[in-house]
């Protein structure tokens, strides 16, 4: 299957999971939510809402274990993986970057949990230590830099690493829920692209010196 028919499976699935996500709010929260939808019929079927809940759960959990599956047969069966992207030099995240930030969105990659919080700090560390050594900066200043958001143009970045701000408005959270990604991992890989850029960067500029 091609990529992008894979992409296409994917976001069908994430679509279904938000459509009965949607309708099982809609039948527990909001008052009189059973007239929102054409639930009447299957509600007399079943016995009560309660009931239809619980089916309506069953079918959320039966669709992300296909996706899960689909996913990890995805991985079993590519023949040739590419490369991954990596920091020459730089102190990598470590397992735990690859862990959180591939794949579907897990709950250690939501935003304020432990993983997530220790990912950002791993990731910062290195975006520091990569200042020192090209940019020849002190530690200070290099922390400086991630905390004013000088280091890279790219905002996602910048935003990702920055201890004070409270991360992307709800639209775009739910734009990359329906993506099957979550903020943490689209900031991290962010990261990981800018710090990338950084060092090609810097060794563009140590050739060019030599050459001179």
């Amino acid at each position: 299957m091609s990529e992008r028919a894979v992409t296409g499976v994917r976001r069908l699935g994430w679509y279904l999971l938000v459509a009965v996500g949607v309708l099982a709010f809609a039948l527990a929260v909001l008052p009189g939510g059973s007239g929102l939808f054409p639930t009447e019929s299957l509600i007399d079927r079943v016995g009560n809402e309660y009931f239809l809940l619980g089916i309506l759960g069953g079918v959320a959990v039966g669709v992300l274990g296909w996706m899960v599956v689909r996913r990890a047969r995805e991985h079993v069966t590519q023949a040739d993986p590419p490369e991954p992207e990596t920091v020459r030099d730089a102190p990598p995240p470590g397992a735990e970057f690859d862990r959180l930030v591939e794949g579907l969105p897990t709950l250690s990659a939501r935003e304020g949990s432990e993983d997530a919080e220790e990912l950002r700090r791993r990731l910062r560390s290195t975006v520091v230590a990569t200042l020192m050594r090209e940019e020849d900066l002190s530690e200070e200043r290099a922390e400086r830099w991630v905390a004013e958001g000088a280091w890279t143009d790219d905002p996602v970045a910048t935003r990702f690493l920055d201890e004070t701000a409270s991360g992307p408005p709800l639209s775009e959270r739910a734009r990359l829920l329906l993506r099957g990604d979550s903020w943490v991992q689209h900031g991290a890989r962010a990261v990981a692209r800018a710090l990338l850029e950084q060092t090609d960067a810097a060794d563009e500029r140590g050739e060019g010196s030599e050459e001179a």
